[in-house]
């Protein structure tokens, strides 16, 4: 029997999940679809309704950061757009050895996201 996962959502530790939402918001345009708490303690935010990125806040200022890998029909087209807004870069767009295009970039807490194509053989 299969379980028909339908998608997921990444949850990062952040100091302030709001401000933390707020630039993805601003740098790569996700939306901000749930707020909790008063301080605001968890956030939800989205993206076209396929990759989900959930903030908690965390009273530790030297969290660990996570990474996480966002799956995209053009890694191009996305690599313009976070340049567009002044995303921090780790890496350009390249075709790596395990047969995707991607590229890396960092957010203001340390969190990694790699952005990536699938290359056809």
């Amino acid at each position: 029997m299969s379980a028909n996962i339908s998608h997921f959502a990444a949850i990062f530790p952040a100091v302030d999940p709001e401000q933390l939402a707020t630039w993805y918001k601003e740098k790569l345009g996700f939306e901000i679809t749930f707020r909790w708490g008063d301080p605001t303690d968890y956030v939800v935010t989205n993206r076209e309704h396929k990759i989900s990125i959930h903030f908690i806040r965390s009273g530790n200022e030297t969290i660990q950061a996570r990474q996480l890998y966002v799956f995209c029909k053009d890694v191009d087209a996305m690599y313009t757009e976070v340049v567009k807004r002044g995303v921090r870069l780790i890496s350009i767009p390249e075709d790596r050895d395990y047969h995707m295009r991607d590229f890396d970039i960092v957010d203001p807490e340390g969190n990694q996201l790699t952005f990536g194509t699938g290359l056809t053989e």
